[in-house]
């Protein structure tokens, strides 16, 4: 994913102007426009009217100098109270018409806007949910958030403030240039002098505002990168007393971060203050070039006030494009990098055209000589050449030590990752030919220190909010002997677990995660150091649910506590990414090999 401008803060303001580099930064946001219309089309219509009301918006607005000039050089000149009562009620009816309009504009506009960032957060979400959990692993959790949430809010003020504001203030503009040279051709083209370089210095405040937009987004996903990161591990950082260490990086990084804002802010206020210098001596020079035509006869006090308010309509949209051109740069720095998520390709596509559908599965795996590593250009792969098969109903048990390769197994049974070399089986078809779902839906894993959400327990157990299966919620809780922890919650079932089920202790976790085991009645369970953070009294209950489990489907157990395995069909020892020693408890004690050392040092600790 682009990490987005990464020179130094401080070089920010001495970076030479690069014409090829300015000429490719519009054409990117032009790209990066072209790639929202997806999300905009299904909503033309919101945004068609929206844009068609800027045309009696527009109208009713530049009909109200020559009202006013009228109503000068007319009855209040020659004293006639019943014509300005005229001019005054037509003046009270474009108001009306005009702010009617503007009311419905801004409405239409903003729900649009809204439904368009609604569609854009739900089609991210989705697509974030499809890739493969080696991208979370790359890629800071905190950062993935700032983009679906500060993010996406930049856009929707973008879409709210910026798109359709700035096209009715460009309307209004043109509107106002129209009638100054109706009103005097001199006067307009001397208030005309003045845009060429208000032009100017909005794309000189343009390149250095981008730059500084694309760090900020960059700043904020580190900042929250971190505070994710520290918060999530605040145990750690207390016993290892790191909280002066780890202020000490936040401040750093939040420092960085204040000079990259105060950078956006010296731009921003600088583009503000110049237009409005400009502006305004452009008024002081219509005063004084309109004041002598005045007392010269060549004008009336009435052109000269309606071309004042023509100036003035054409002034204040150009503050106004000057605030929204602002909003809109920090909304396409947003757009970046929301489209640096949608440009992530899922490693493993939820669905392929050679996938079947093979709803129920009889359990029957297996590994043919695989081969795996995470890291594709890595020269030693984590798995090398393994190959073994179990059958449908074994409990298989594998062992070895710590990064040996265990869990990875796991995944790549899961299709977390697809092998390098070899294949995987299930039922004798290839897993990669299964359709995703139907894969994962036979397939159920615990691991040790497994998810819960902050949902009710039987949400949990079910993972469904439609109605739950009385009988087989029973079943799954008699099974998994959950009862005993349901019926010590306060509420039940009902009850409402807090972040990651923090209100349950590890063994109350484990044994909620084998009823929701039970009550989806897998083809194939994995069960990945399900039992090595409990008490005995637990692992007793544990065991037991496993034992119920175990007879309805097959079982994979990689444990460290070889007390877990012994009754395994068969038992597979990985040693350095290669399958070394299979066979039964009693084959491998026999063996005097591998699992034998394991088995001895197993036993000298029990008895320690």
């Amino acid at each position: 994913m682009s990490t987005g401008h990464t020179a130094s803060v401080s070089s920010l303001d001495t970076l030479p102007v690069d014409l090829d580099k300015t000429l490719s930064t519009r054409w990117k946001d032009i790209t990066l426009l072209k790639r929202l219309w997806p999300f905009i089309k299904p909503h033309w219509k919101g945004l068609a009217y929206s844009l068609g009301l800027m045309i009696p918006i527009s109208l009713s607005s530049l009909a109200q100098p020559f009202v006013v000039r009228a109503a000068i050089d007319g009855p209040i000149t020659n004293g006639n109270f019943g014509g300005l009562l005229q001019y005054c009620a037509l003046f009270l009816g474009l108001l009306v018409v005009m702010y009617t309009l503007r009311y419905h504009q801004l409405v239409v506009s903003q729900l649009t806007g809204q439904r368009i960032i609604y569609e854009i957060r739900t089609h991210l979400y989705a697509h974030l949910q499809n890739l493969s959990p080696r991208f979370y692993q790359q890629h800071p959790i905190g950062k993935i958030v700032t983009r679906l949430t500060n993010d996406v809010e930049n856009l929707s003020e973008m879409f709210a403030s910026g798109g359709i504001a700035i096209v009715s203030d460009v309307a209004l503009i043109m509107g106002a240039v129209v009638g100054m040279f109706l009103m005097n051709v001199q006067m307009a083209l001397i208030t005309l002098v003045v845009l060429p370089v208000v032009a100017m210095v909005i794309e000189f405040f343009r390149r250095k505002s981008r730059k500084t937009y694309d760090e900020s987004r960059v700043r904020v996903a580190k900042l929250n990168a971190f505070l994710n990161e520290n918060f999530s591990g605040i145990e750690v950082v207390k016993l290892m007393r790191r909280e002066e260490i780890n202020y000490q990086d936040f401040e750093r990084l939040n420092h960085t971060n204040l000079k990259v804002g105060l950078h956006s802010v010296f731009y921003d206020s600088s583009l503000t203050a110049s237009i409005e210098f400009l502006l305004n001596l452009t008024i002081l020079w219509i005063l004084w070039t309109g004041g002598q035509l005045l007392l010269a006869g060549a004008m009336t006090f009435g052109l000269l006030v309606a071309f004042f308010q023509y100036a003035q309509m054409m002034f204040e949209p150009i503050e106004d494009v000057s605030d929204k051109y602002t909003i809109i740069q920090s909304g396409l720095a947003s757009v970046d990098k929301l489209m640096d998520l949608f440009d992530a390709v899922p490693e493993i596509p939820p669905t392929l055209e050679i996938a079947a559908q093979y709803p129920v599965a009889k359990g029957d795996i297996v590994f043919d000589q695989v081969t795996f590593a995470y890291l594709k250009d890595a020269e030693e792969p984590i798995l090398k050449n393994v190959s073994f098969h179990v059958t449908p109903g074994q409990t298989v048990a594998i062992v070895g030590a710590s990064g040996a390769g265990k869990s990875t197994l796991m995944k790549l049974l899961c299709r977390f990752y697809d092998v390098q070399d070899g294949q995987v089986l299930l039922d004798g078809k290839n897993i990669m030919q299964w359709e995703l779902a139907d894969l994962r839906r036979n397939i159920v894993v615990i691991q040790q220190d497994d998810f819960l959400f902050s949902r009710s327990v039987l949400e949990n157990i079910t993972l469904d909010t439609g109605e739950a299966d009385t009988s087989k919620l029973e079943i799954a809780l008699d099974q998994s002997n959950a009862r005993t922890v349901i019926d010590r919650l306060p509420d039940g079932l009902e009850t409402v677990l807090e972040e990651r089920g923090k209100n349950l202790s590890g063994g109350e976790k484990q044994l909620i995660l084998f009823a929701r085991a039970i009550y989806h009645q897998p083809a194939v369970l994995v069960l990945d150091e399900a039992t090595s953070a409990v008490d005995p009294q637990t692992e007793r209950l544990i065991q037991a649910a496993m034992a119920n489990l175990s007879q309805q489907c097959t079982t994979l157990v990689v444990a460290h506590r070889l007390s877990t395995i012994e009754a395994a069909d068969q038992i597979l020892v990985i040693e350095g990414g290669q399958l070394v020693e299979q066979g039964t408890h009693a084959e491998l004690l026999a063996k005097q090999g591998i699992y034998s050392g394991y088995y001895e040092r197993y036993q000298t600790q029990e008895e320690g």
